[in-house]
Formats: structure tokens, C-alpha cells, sequence
């Protein structure tokens, strides 16, 4: 099975992402038929999210919907440290075991950089 690219989007269907605290999530991935996940996130210092920067506050939350209403936690940890997710990062990346109908994340005190992208890895 190929690994599937499920992209955080903004209502408006980019993935370039503002930092501004905000919940912001996934298509529908219902029709996946994977049943892992990892999430990734990289932030930039540019409203293109073309320059890579390690921010210097914050938290990125990430869950998933099983059936689209409740949002569970991953299997290992659900939060990332902004300062971890830089140009070198060293966080570990939350992963889900099991089906997921939409992933979603909650940005909160980034500072240090303008913009960010996240992706769901499915496989």
C-alpha cells in the first residue's frame, strides 16, 4: 500500500497555514484504507512557507476522528513543542493506530515564525 498525504488546509484549502491560535484540519480521509498515521509539521519565516525557521514559543496539537464527531489523542503523545519542529527538528512525531475519518491540529503561542504545513502521513 503507497503512503497517503492528507495536508492540514486553512478554510480556504491552503496548506500554508497561519500561526495564529487556531484549530485547523485535514480533508475527509474516510476513503483511506490505511490504518497508521504519523503527523509532521515544519514552520517558515515567510507568508509562502518557502523559508524554513525554528520558532521560539508555542505547541501544535494533533488528534483524529474515528467516525467524525470525537477527536482522540495519538498513541504515543499528542503535543509538539514549536521550539523541537525547526530547521533541525528533533521531536518525535505523533502517530495513530487505527482508522481516522479527519485529523485536525490546534496551534497555540507560536512565535518565531509566520506560517507552517502539516501533513498526516497515512500508510
Amino acid at each position: 500500500m503507497a503512503n497517503e498525504r492528507w495536508p492540514v488546509l486553512t478554510p480556504a484549502g491552503s496548506e500554508v497555514l497561519p500561526v495564529a491560535n487556531a484549530t485547523l484540519y485535514t480533508g475527509d480521509m474516510s476513503a483511506s484504507s490505511a490504518s497508521r498515521c504519523q503527523v509532521y509539521v515544519e514552520f517558515f519565516s515567510d507568508a509562502a512557507g518557502l523559508v524554513p525557521v525554528t520558532p521560539t514559543a508555542g505547541l501544535m496539537s494533533a488528534e483524529v476522528s474515528p467516525m467524525g464527531s470525537g477527536w482522540m489523542a495519538s498513541s504515543n503523545h499528542n503535543v509538539i513543542n514549536a521550539t523541537e519542529a525547526g530547521v533541525s527538528a528533533t521531536y518525535e512525531p505523533p502517530y495513530f493506530e487505527g482508522r481516522a475519518k479527519q485529523g485536525r491540529i490546534t496551534l497555540s503561542g507560536i512565535t518565531g515564525a509566520v506560517t507552517a504545513r502539516v501533513t498526516f502521513w497515512r500508510y
